[in-house]
């Protein structure tokens, strides 16, 4: 199973989450922040805060999202690859 390796906050509320393979995918959540479930994330303080253990990306273990949601996400187009 990959790992996360890094995550690094970008502006316009993009997320790199870069892979240990030396992969990375940049998640662009700005369309996403009027959702129940990504809307704490416009607070620009609360998504700065992003951190990984190397299986999820977390913010103050409030929202959470697996490795393999990142490639889910990824390949339904909702978000797009570097």
């Amino acid at each position: 199973m990959i790992r996360i390796k890094s995550v690094i906050p970008k502006e316009a509320y993009r997320l790199e989450v870069q892979l240990e393979n030396g992969s990375s995918v940049i998640l662009d959540f700005s369309s996403r922040l009027h959702t129940v479930r990504f809307g704490m994330l416009a607070d620009k303080d609360f998504f700065r805060r992003a951190v990984t253990d190397g299986d999820f990306v977390r913010w103050d273990n409030k929202i959470e999202i697996s490795v393999s949601e990142v490639f889910q996400l990824a390949q339904k187009g909702k978000f797009p690859f570097p």
